[in-house]
């Protein structure tokens, strides 16, 4: 019986969706334009001419803003 191919052998696509999302979280202005632009090349990504947004309803309370740690700086 032959050992698997870790280059040859289909990727996990459960592991494949928590990479793209962690680079994702973790990507600056430039790469995700890169990226969308290399998605919809592929076809796996199809960008419509005007956006929909529908209207978000705020919710009444308190508003705390998010900061920085030092470490992140």
């Amino acid at each position: 019986m032959q050992q698997p191919c870790p280059h040859c052998d289909q990727p996990d696509m459960s592991l494949l969706r928590l990479v793209l999302i962690g680079e994702i979280l973790c990507a600056d202005e430039t790469l995700l334009v890169l990226l969308a632009d290399l998605l919809q090349q592929a076809g796996l990504l199809h960008l419509s001419e005007e956006p929909t947004v529908l209207p978000v309803r705020r919710q009444k309370g308190t508003v705390h803003a998010l900061q920085r740690s030092a470490s992140d700086r």
